[in-house]
C-alpha cells in the first residue's frame, strides 16, 4: 500500500506545527513533526512518499498532478487552524477525482474537534488524535472494521468510531525517515550550521497556560534511547544542526542532563536549539546543554506585566524572568523570547511595558505574536463567553491580523502595537550593531538581511 504524507500548499509560507499553525514572517521553516514521526512508524510496512508542498512552493494544481501520477491509496495530511478551509477544499477535490482514496487528517486540534470535523466533512475518512500511536498501521491494514484504535478516529457505516484514549506518560516510535523530507531544504535563522533536522523528545506540555493548546493536549515523554538512536541516524545523514521542537524540552532536569551526557558519550557532534520552560532553567541543566552543543533556547516570556502573567497561569514574575535570562546568558547560550501582544486584560500601557521589557532583557531574538483564541484553549472559552469572537470562527494565525476585540483594545490597535514591538526591537541601532558583530560568514549576512527585510515588510 502506498501512503502519501502531505503538507498541503498555501498562499504563504505556512508552518503547521501540530499544536498551532501560522505564516512564517521571516526566512524560517521546518518539517511538520506529525508527518515526520509518521514516516518512521509507517516505513516498515508501507511504501511511504512525502510531499511538502509549502517548502517546495507548489500550487494546488501541481499537488493534484503529483497525486494523479504517484497514485497513493492513502493520503495523510497535516492541517491547522491557519489553513483549515483551504486544506479541506483541496481534500474535497482530490476525493472527487478518486473516490477510493483514503484521506486522513492530522493535527493537534483533532483531539478537540475530531468528531465534528468528520461529521461536517464526509470526504475525510479519519483523523489522527495522536501521531505517536502505532495503531495507525493496523487501521491502514484493516480500515473500516468498526474496531476502536488508539490515536485514530474514523467513519464506519455512517457512524463515527472514536479513538481509544491513551493516558500513558511515555511513548516510543521508530526512527523517522528524515531523508524523505530532505533536511537541506529547511532553514532556521538561529541555526549555526546546516543541514538542519527536527527532533521531538516529548509530546504536549504539563503546564496549562490559558492561551496555549500544548497544555490542553496533555504531556508524555519519549524514551531517551530512541532519541539517541535517531540522533545517530541523523549524524549518518550528515545533519549538523538539531531543532528540538518539544513545546517544553527542559521540564525535567534529570532527563535533560541524561540526554545531554549521552549525546557527548556517543560523540554526537551537533549544534542545537530548543524550546525551554524558563521557570525550569537552572545551572546544572544549562551547563549540560551547553556542553552537548546547545547554542540557543527559546523561552515563553509573553508579557512584561505581572498581572497578565498571573492571569494566564505563567507562574512566574517579571523579576524571575530577568534573573533566568541573565543566568542563561551567563553560560553563553543565546535566548529567543516569545511575547504575546493583545491578551485580554491588557491595555496600551501594559503592552508598552512588554515592549520595554523585551528591549531591556539581554535577548538575541524576539518573536511577537498576537493573542489567538485557538481551539482547545481556555482563551477560546473566554473569548466565546464574552462575545469577542463568533462560535463559527475557527481559522487563526498568531502572526496575522488579530481577530479579538476586547474591552480595552481594538484589533487595529493591537496590530499597530505588534508592529511597534517588532520594529523597535529589531531595528534599534544597538541591536543591529550587535547582530552584525555576531555574523561570521557572508551567507549569514545574506540571511540576516533577508530576514530583516521580511520582518519589516510583514510586520
Amino acid at each position: 500500500m502506498k501512503v502519501l504524507l502531505l503538507n498541503p500548499p498555501g498562499d504563504q509560507l505556512y508552518i503547521r506545527d501540530y499544536y498551532c499553525s501560522f505564516a512564517s514572517k521571516a526566512d524560517y521553516y521546518w518539517p511538520p513533526q506529525d508527518l515526520l514521526v509518521l514516516s518512521g512508524i509507517l516505513f516498515s510496512e508501507f511504501e511511504v512518499i512525502v510531499l511538502d508542498s509549502i517548502i517546495r512552493r507548489l500550487k494546488e494544481a501541481q499537488v493534484a498532478e503529483f497525486v494523479e501520477t504517484k497514485k497513493p491509496e492513502v493520503i495523510i495530511y497535516t492541517t491547522g487552524t491557519a489553513t483549515l478551509k483551504s486544506d479541506l477544499e483541496l481534500m474535497s477535490k482530490l476525493k472527487k477525482r478518486n473516490k477510493q482514496l483514503l484521506i486522513i487528517a492530522s493535527a493537534g486540534i483533532m483531539k478537540f474537534i475530531g468528531q465534528e470535523y468528520l461529521e461536517n466533512h464526509p470526504f475525510v475518512d479519519a483523523v489522527l488524535t495522536d501521531f505517536t500511536e502505532l495503531d495507525i498501521k493496523e487501521f491502514l491494514n484493516q480500515p473500516g472494521n468498526g474496531k476502536q484504535y488508539r490515536g485514530v478516529m474514523y467513519r464506519h457505516n455512517q457512524e463515527i468510531v472514536k479513538n481509544v484514549e491513551d493516558n500513558s506518560r511515555d511513548f516510543s516510535v521508530p526512527i523517522p525517515r528524515h531523508e524523505l523530507f530532505d533536511p537541506h531544504l529547511y532553514r532556521l535563522p538561529i541555526a549555526e550550521r546546516m543541514p538542519i533536522a527536527e527532533v521531538i523528545t516529548s509530546l504536549g506540555c504539563p503546564y496549562h497556560c490559558a492561551f496555549c493548546t500544548a497544555g490542553a493536549y496533555g504531556y508524555k515523554t519519549r524514551d531517551i534511547e530512541g532519541v539517541i538512536e535517531e540522533l545517530k541516524y541523523l549524524s549518518s545523514l550528515g545533519v549538523k544542526e538539531i531543532l528540538f521542537q518539544d513545546p517544553t524540552f527542559t521540564i525535567n532536569t534529570k532527563r535533560v542532563t541524561t540526554l545531554c551526557h549521552l549525546m557527548q558519550k556517543e560523540g554526537l557532534d551537533f549544534t542545537w536549539s530548543c524550546n525551554a520552560d524558563i521557570k525550569s532553567m537552572n545551572e546544572e541543566k544549562i551547563k549540560a546543554m551547553k556542553a552537548a552543543g546547545c547554542h540557543t533556547v527559546s523561552v515563553g516570556i509573553e508579557s512584561g506585566s505581572d498581572e497578565i502573567l498571573q492571569k494566564y497561569a505563567k507562574m512566574i514574575t517579571v523579576e524571575d524572568i530577568r534573573e533566568k535570562v541573565r543566568l542563561i546568558r551567563e553560560y553563553g547560550v543565546r535566548v529567543l523570547g516569545y511575547f504575546i501582544i493583545g491578551l485580554p486584560g491588557e491595555d496600551r500601557q501594559s503592552i508598552l511595558k512588554t515592549i520595554a521589557l523585551a528591549k531591556k532583557l539581554d535577548l538575541d531574538f524576539a518573536s511577537f505574536t498576537v493573542a489567538t483564541p485557538d481551539v482547545g484553549t481556555r482563551l477560546r472559552q473566554e473569548a466565546l463567553a464574552k462575545g469577542w469572537i463568533a462560535p463559527d470562527v475557527d481559522v487563526f494565525d498568531s502572526t496575522g491580523f488579530p481577530i479579538i476585540k476586547t474591552e480595552n483594545l481594538t484589533p487595529e490597535e493591537v496590530w499597530a502595537l505588534r508592529r511597534k514591538a517588532v520594529r523597535s526591537f529589531y531595528f534599534r541601532p544597538a541591536y543591529i550593531w550587535r547582530r552584525l558583530k555576531s555574523l561570521r560568514k557572508w551567507k549569514d549576512v545574506q540571511l540576516a538581511v533577508t530576514n530583516a527585510l521580511n520582518l519589516w515588510r510583514k510586520s
